[in-house]
């Protein structure tokens, strides 16, 4: 656990949530026959973004949103498509190993800037993320959309274990990790989430702060920070959160894999030569992504 000096900045407030109201009024009135996205969705929408997603503008002031994914996880770009009810999945590479989920004409893209306005965690994705809803107010403005621009929120907010802002970032950035050796009976289990710039480095905080375990340490390349659970009892709590609200993307599969090893490494079965080697073997494919494709 943290100790009880946890600064006040990371009290839980309740009148800093993600919220999507205007959103919600917007998008009735631009698609008034299709259901609202559900906020379960946008929360982790919001947070795989953050990881995931870039808020892009040329030289021409035209803007686009996009999430690259590989195409062998495409699938979660057409599920993120289907319950926005917008924007399009494209090839991205000529080799085939990656695509993209777009949005860049300005309506929809209305619709992107009402999701995350005042709805960001990390600072410098929401400072990012301004810039962008600045070009975006300068564009509608020169297209006669006068009534369109929106009121930056510059204050970023904190999540909770009750929302999926957890999940997504996750589903981004998330790694699970099992480090078994051949000539020894110990291991290594860990969680881990790492981000660059200082700036960020107290979400990570925060996030230790909720889970109640882990520390923030400084990563080998300077900037980057990493969030670590390490061991069985440590990792309970993020496992009680992912069972509760689930991943989206094919890294549900390592988690699953690392999950199972866990319970492994619980019931002994690191301790038998035998079944050790079959754990080493497991272990290694728990990053190869979407190793059971």
């Amino acid at each position: 656990m943290l100790a009880a000096s946890v600064p006040f900045i990371f009290k839980p407030n309740p009148n800093n949530s993600f919220n999507f109201d205007k959103f919600y009024d917007k998008y009735s009135e631009i698609y008034p026959n299709k259901a609202l996205p559900d906020k379960s969705f946008l929360e982790w929408f919001i947070a795989f973004s953050e990881g995931d997603g870039s808020f892009i503008v040329n030289t021409r002031l035209e803007l686009q949103f996009v999430i690259t994914q590989s195409t062998s996880d495409v699938e979660v770009l057409y599920n993120i498509k289907n319950k926005l009810g917008f924007g399009k999945v494209i090839l991205q590479s000529q080799s085939g190993n990656t695509h993209r989920f777009v949005v860049q004409d300005i309506r929809n893209l209305l619709l992107i800037c009402l999701i995350f306005n005042g709805n960001m965690v990390f600072p410098t994705r929401n400072a990012r993320f301004l810039r962008f809803l600045d070009t975006f107010n300068e564009r509608s403005l020169r297209i006669a959309l006068k009534k369109e621009t929106l009121e930056p929120i510059t204050s970023t907010i904190l999540p909770t274990l009750k929302d999926n802002w957890l999940a997504g970032i996750i589903d981004s950035e998330g790694c699970f990790n099992l480090s078994l050796l051949n000539t020894s009976k110990a291991y290594r289990l860990r969680f881990i989430l790492t981000q660059k710039w200082e700036a960020n480095k107290i979400v990570l905080e925060y996030i230790s702060y909720l889970l109640g375990a882990g520390k923030v340490s400084s990563h080998s390349v300077e900037g980057v920070y990493d969030y670590i659970l390490n061991g069985v009892t440590n990792t309970e709590a993020i496992i009680k959160y992912i069972d509760d609200k689930g991943l989206m993307t094919k890294k549900k599969d390592s988690y699953l894999l690392w999950k199972e090893l866990r319970t492994q490494i619980i019931n002994g079965a690191h301790l038998n030569p035998d079944t050790r080697k079959e754990m080493i073997l497991a272990s290694k494919n728990i990053n190869k992504k979407y190793f059971l494709n």
